[in-house]
Formats: structure tokens, sequence, C-alpha cells
């Protein structure tokens, strides 16, 4: 009985083995980033960096990674995506893609088109990180090695390290989709260039408007003073402040503080006349990492860079949200709010012309709950 029980599994099994789909690695081009640049009469310029691997020297154990980089234009992301495929021998695969770049000047039209081909393909890399480049995404993946680190890999490490310490959101193709199409909320994404020694740096954050690059950013710590009032902080969050500026030694007009504990709070006011006020509350625990004037002693110090770093934050903040309304940019979800908790209200607004005119009052409070071990 045991022995008729097996063969009628194996006569089950037998007819399922007869179809199989594959796609041998060996036989694949790796795509592990891509850029997408406007160029001359609206054509799309598609830059798309292959990583190779090849036996290095006389020792065949040896394995040699480099990257070949491929160019191509088209009317279209589709378009230039087919013309690069035929550049390549092997099967031109997505699915590893880890960075997609999109040159600010493409960033300022409508962005959706670019992923389309992405979201319709089931094999496309959906973790990929999305990154808005200063001046053209070729020019940056065409450094093809930054010191020792292949283009690709450093980039990805960048906006890795930038996500933790609180500089840009944690965003990739998956994530902005639904945000794109929110009526509510607006993205923000890493903006990156190539300084005068062909390094790459994370100069801060590109607000969106819907779909579209507003042309504005954020810049050195703003994003993270962003990212706190979204309730999004990650590893760290750090502030280098002006406290005592009297001081003689510019060492000791600063103070450098890192956050512990963040607590952001939102109230939208509708008065009767349907003007709308948004109150943002942000109490901050912090930890002190560097002050040189004093070695925070007295509780009179203390309670009185409270005071100084509460209002230097909060003009901060103030100068972050001017910048975020003049660029329609709706990053904390305002409008999502209104959506769901205000609907009479949202119904009657037009919010591409409406939310500049709203009134955002950000207020931080800060707490200073660790000085470090110096006595």
């Amino acid at each position: 009985m045991k022995y008729k029980l097996v063969l009628i599994s194996l006569i089950c099994i037998l007819p399922l083995t007869s179809c199989w789909d594959q796609r041998l690695l060996k036989e694949s081009r790796l795509v592990y980033s891509a850029g997408y640049d406007l160029i001359e009469d609206n054509n799309m310029l598609v830059t798309a960096v292959i990583k190779t691997n090849s036996q290095g020297g006389s020792d065949p154990t040896q394995v040699k990674t480099t990257n070949v980089i491929i160019t191509s234009t088209g009317k279209t992301s589709s378009d230039a995506r087919l013309k690069v495929t035929r550049k390549v021998a092997g099967d031109f695969t997505t699915n590893k893609t880890r960075v997609l770049l999109i040159g600010d000047e493409l960033s300022k039209k409508d962005i959706y088109p670019i992923f389309d081909i992405v979201y319709r393909d089931p094999r496309s890399s959906l973790g990929a990180k999305v990154i808005i480049t200063k001046g053209r995404a070729e020019d940056i993946l065409k450094l093809s090695k930054v010191e020792e680190s292949l283009v690709s890999e450093e980039i990805l490490d960048l906006v890795m390290n930038a996500e933790s310490h609180t500089n840009v959101p944690i965003e990739n193709v998956q994530t902005i989709c639904t945000i794109m199409f929110d009526p509510g909320e607006d993205i923000f994404l890493p903006l990156i260039e190539k300084d005068n020694d062909n390094l790459i740096d994370i100069s801060g954050v590109a607000l969106f408007n819907g779909q579209k690059y507003t042309g504005y950013n954020l810049l050195g710590d703003d994003p993270t003073m962003l990212l706190l009032f979204k309730d999004e902080m990650e590893k760290y969050a750090r502030f280098n402040v002006k406290v005592s500026p009297k001081e003689k030694d510019i060492r000791e007009q600063f103070i450098t503080i890192q956050v512990k504990k963040n607590k952001p709070e939102m109230q939208i006011n509708v008065s009767k006349e349907n003007k709308i006020t948004v109150n943002l509350n942000l109490k901050l625990d912090v930890d002190t990492l560097e002050y040189a004037h004093n070695e925070l002693t007295s509780k009179k110090e203390i309670d009185k860079l409270n005071k100084i770093l509460s209002k230097q934050l909060t003009k901060k903040a103030e100068k972050i949200f001017k910048t975020i309304q003049e660029s329609n940019c709706d990053a904390l979800g305002i409008g999502r709010e209104l959506i769901s908790f205000h609907p009479e209200v949202w119904k009657k607004l037009d919010w591409n012309k409406d939310y500049a005119k709203i009134t955002i009052k950000p207020k931080v409070e800060v707490k200073i709950v660790g000085t470090g071990i110096l006595k």
C-alpha cells in the first residue's frame, strides 16, 4: 500500500514539471542604477548602469566588478529603454535596480510617465530609491566609480546613511506611488549633486507639488526639522545651533544637540469664514553633543539654553514652512487631514490655490535631558 501511494504521488507531480518559466542569471544583464534626463526637443535620455563580473588578472579565483554604462534617447521612457536593450547582449533586467535618478529639469515635468513602465512590469524593483539630481543624472552615473566604490553602491550607501540621520525621507518607487495621486499630500525626495572633486553630495530634499518638482529645495538640516514634524525620526537627528553670538571664539558660539525623543502635534482650526489655521507643536528631548562654552552643570544654564534653543528652532521652522508653502508642497499632508476630519471644508477648497493662503504656526519646545559625562 505504501509503494502504491508513492507511485500515485509521483504520477501527480510529473505533469507539474512540464511548464517552467525561468530566467537564468548568467543570461541577464542586471541594471543596478538608471538615470532619466530631459534633452533637446523634449526627448528623454536614459542612462543605464549595468554591473558586470569578470576574472581579474592571472588569478581565476579573483572576480573583478566593473560598470558598463549605456545611454539612449527616445520620446518616452519605454522608447529610450527599448533602444538601450538593443545595445545589450543578454536579457535586460531591472529587478535588481537599486537607485533611480531623475534630472532636475525633467523632474519639473510630470514624473509619472517615467514610472508607468516600472509599475506595469512585474520584474521591476519597487524598492529602488528615487532621487533627484542637481543637473543631469547622466553626469553623476558616468562617474562609474566614486573613490573605490562603484557609483550605484556609493549613491545607495549615501542615501541610506542620510535616512538613518533623518536628513532625507525613506522613499522608494513603491511608496511614492500612492502619494503622487493623493490630492491631500505631496512628496519630497533626496537631492544629490556632483561636487568639484567628483564626489557625490546629498544637498537636501527637492519639494514636489503633485507629480512635479517645484524647483524649491530644503537644504542642510532643514529636512531634519520637517521630518521631525512628520514624526519620521530615524536613528539620529542632530542640529548645530548658534546660542552665544557675542562670544569672540566662534567655537563657543554654538551648541550641537542630538534629538532623543520627539513628539509632534497638529491642530487644524477652521473659522466661520473658512479660514484655516494649522498649529504645529514639536516637543524635543535632546542630548548635548558639544558645547565648548560651558560644562552645563547648573540648572540655570540649562534652562537658559532651553529657551534659546526653542526660540532659534522655532524661527528655523517658520522659515521652512514659508518655503514649503511658497513651493506649494503639502509635505505634512495637511490636505489629507482636512479630507479626513473636515470633509465639508475640503469640498469648498481649491487646494492647489488655497494651500499657500492658509496660516501655519510652528512652535518648537526643547528640553535638554542629557549633557554627557563631563563634570
